[in-house]
């Protein structure tokens, strides 16, 4: 167990633990975690997860996350930097945006601060020093959506990509379009700003457009929830309405209800509870035992669809936010 107290804060709250001395840090500073905007319920459940990592083992940290989605490329890369600065004795970091914040990351393992990398970077963590990855496998989340659409029948498909620059989104789009493209369906791939990724009306009047100028699209992939409802009210928009196969990367409560209602035809489930929890578990074994998994640990992709929605509602109800959904 630590051997001090350390104060630290998550956002909106403060909490002190009684903690022991990792063996294997180098100082006895807090663990820091640099992970996504909990404005968007995906990562909400990312951080119920840290949170619940951090009471079963004992371990006290801070989330720093943006507040303001507007600037997200500028300000990750700057976040990231403060907590280097502040020799955290481990760094649990959300790779969002690698131009930025790879160089960074390799900055502080040169100077034997251990990182792990959770959501996001599962392509880079070796290269850059980084003792493993916790997250989906996100070429698969597209090519499994890829092939679902395929094997219903699609002739031509989008994808509708809310956070360009970001390499684990545009893996999804990617796996989507190689299993398109092996079954010899044709595909169109959109971007938009991010500072609209949080923005439904924008993504509506995006998708919408696209669709009316690709009168054949006949199916859709979002990479996130809020995008998806955003593409069930454009089809609408555009009656087509029962017309066009929707499916969707991670959660949201209307996403589920979506399902349940078929109008949206399945969901990605990259489980972000688990990429928390378990990024919690390695920082604790590895700073207090020199333990680590060896690789990528995959939490993704899990499909909710019809067969199991009604199941992953109802734990959701009970467990409010863990499934990523709120």
């Amino acid at each position: 167990m630590f051997s001090k107290l350390i104060k630290s804060f998550a956002i909106g709250a403060s909490v002190a633990m009684s903690l022991t001395a990792p063996v294997f840090a180098a100082d006895e500073g807090p663990i820091l975690v640099v992970s996504g905007p909990l404005s968007w319920p995906f990562f909400a459940a990312v951080k119920q997860g840290f949170d619940d990592g951090a009471e079963t083992f004992g371990i006290d940290y801070q989330y720093i996350a943006v507040t303001d989605t507007s600037n997200m490329t500028s300000d990750y890369p700057r976040l990231l930097q403060q907590a280097i600065s502040r020799k955290p004795s481990m760094l649990l970091v959300g790779e969002f945006f690698p131009d930025g914040m790879d160089p960074l990351i390799r900055e502080a393992t040169a100077a034997g601060i251990p990182v792990l990398i959770h959501n996001s970077g599962q392509t880079l963590w070796e290269d850059n020093g980084s003792i493993g990855f916790i997250g989906e496998d996100p070429f698969q989340m597209g090519y499994k959506a890829g092939e679902l659409q395929a094997e219903a029948g699609v002739t031509k498909g989008l994808c509708f990509n809310q956070v360009p620059g970001n390499p684990t989104v545009e893996e999804r789009c990617n796996g989507y379009v190689a299993a398109m493209e092996e079954a010899g369906v044709e595909t169109i791939y959109q971007t938009i700003g991010t500072g609209d990724a949080t923005n439904p009306q924008a993504m509506t009047q995006a998708i919408k457009g696209t669709l009316q100028a690709n009168p054949g699209i006949d199916g859709i992939y979002t990479l996130n929830a809020v995008p998806a409802m955003s593409a069930l009210r454009a089809v609408e928009e555009v009656g087509r309405k029962g017309e066009v196969m929707i499916g969707t990367a991670d959660l949201s409560n209307e996403a589920l209800l979506a399902i349940q209602n078929g109008d949206l035809a399945f969901a990605m489930d990259q489980q972000p509870y688990l990429q928390g929890f378990m990024s919690m578990q390695v920082a604790f074994q590895y700073l207090n035992y020199g333990l680590q998994p060896i690789g990528h640990v995959k939490t993704g992709p899990l499909v909710i669809d019809s067969s199991n929605v009604e199941t992953t509602i109802e734990v959701n109800k009970k467990h409010a936010g863990v499934r990523g959904a709120s």
